[in-house]
């Protein structure tokens, strides 16, 4: 098999034109590796090789995209056994990773970049995510935590001093140091979170009503936040979540939905209007949906990197579950029609 640097070389050497052979042969000499790169299991080198193939020309680009379409939308299942939709987006192209992408951080008229040391002799400070980023920060106690798209984290100047409180609108992942003299407590809208030294996600947007949290390793407590009456505690792989006042607490299947750290969005059983309101999120866009009849499409369950894209995500989406959709000018309004 010729490699794809090898091919990248003809292609430049003859103006831009692949003199040897057509799109489709060069397309199927490759399938096998772009199929590897697709699951998520090709090697550094290989993923180089592909990025290199599809930023030669247009043309490779187009062909990259049809071929990655067909593979997501083969992916969708209709024949699971609990009849829930699968659908598997997986790497699209990762050329954004080659530019430095820093999350730019908003602190106390300061701008810092993803990962950094908190500085005790700083003012109270409020660090912003916007959409489409992630971020990671150390606290002066040590603890580390990592922000999802559009979270606010805010804690006051003498954070670790005293006391060890921090608000959150958003979601984030805590890995907490350990202090028995000072509990480390997550203040949301709706309840907060007592720990001492613990692993745990919580996702709580405001405005959202809802509220959830997952204990990786360790005990949190959760309380209303208007009070400090414990409403439930929770161990090793427990799952609590508040849907505007309806509670359930269960075992954790899997840790698959924590992986938005990696930049990978996992969703099981979630109604298309679910998925919607996290790609809003994500990519700091307004859907509207004109017709109510695409809000009925039952649970979905897969996954997508947020380097998909929107505008990829929905098409694959749409090969499963017709609909059509448009995006402005502005790529911050979408529409979804029937």
């Amino acid at each position: 098999m010729i490699g794809l640097s090898t091919l990248r070389r003809l292609y430049i050497q003859k103006g831009g034109k692949v003199p040897l052979f057509n799109q489709a042969t060069l397309f199927m000499m490759n399938q096998e590796l772009l199929y590897k790169y697709f699951k998520g299991i090709a090697s550094i080198e290989e993923e180089k090789q592909i990025l290199d193939w599809v930023e030669a020309s247009e043309e490779n680009r187009e062909a990259y995209l049809k071929e990655r379409m067909l593979f997501d939308v083969s992916l969708f299942s209709t024949k699971q056994d609990n009849k829930k939709k699968a659908i598997r987006l997986m790497p699209m192209l990762r050329w954004a990773a080659r530019i430095a992408a820093a999350v730019i951080i908003a602190v106390s008229g300061y701008y810092m970049t993803t990962n950094y040391i908190y500085n005790k002799d700083a003012q109270p400070q409020t660090i912003t995510v916007p959409a489409g980023q992630r971020a990671q920060i150390t606290l002066a106690d040590g603890t580390r935590v990592w922000l999802n798209a559009q979270s606010t984290l805010t804690y006051a100047s003498d954070f670790g001093r005293n006391d060890r409180n921090v608000e959150l609108d958003g979601e984030a992942y805590f890995e907490v140091a350990k202090n028995k003299k000072l509990p480390f407590y997550v203040h949301t809208e709706m309840h907060k979170v007592s720990v001492v030294g613990t692993s745990f996600n919580v996702c709580a947007y405001k405005g959202s009503k809802e509220f959830e949290t997952t204990l990786v390793e360790g005990i949190v407590d959760i309380y209303p936040s208007c009070n400090n009456q414990v409403i439930t505690r929770l161990q090793k792989d427990e799952f609590f979540a508040n849907y505007d006042g309806r509670c359930k607490k269960t075992i954790l299947p899997s840790y698959e939905y924590l992986r938005w750290k990696e930049g990978l969005y996992c969703f099981d059983d979630v109604p298309f209007s679910g998925i919607l309101d996290k790609l809003e999120k994500y990519y700091n866009v307004k859907i509207t949906v004109t017709s109510p009849r695409l809000l009925t499409h039952e649970g979905l369950t897969g996954k997508f990197r947020e380097q998909d894209g929107i505008e990829h995500i929905l098409r694959a989406i749409s090969k499963e579950h017709p609909f059509k959709f448009r995006i402005n000018e502005n790529k911050d309004s979408i529409i979804i029609y029937e």
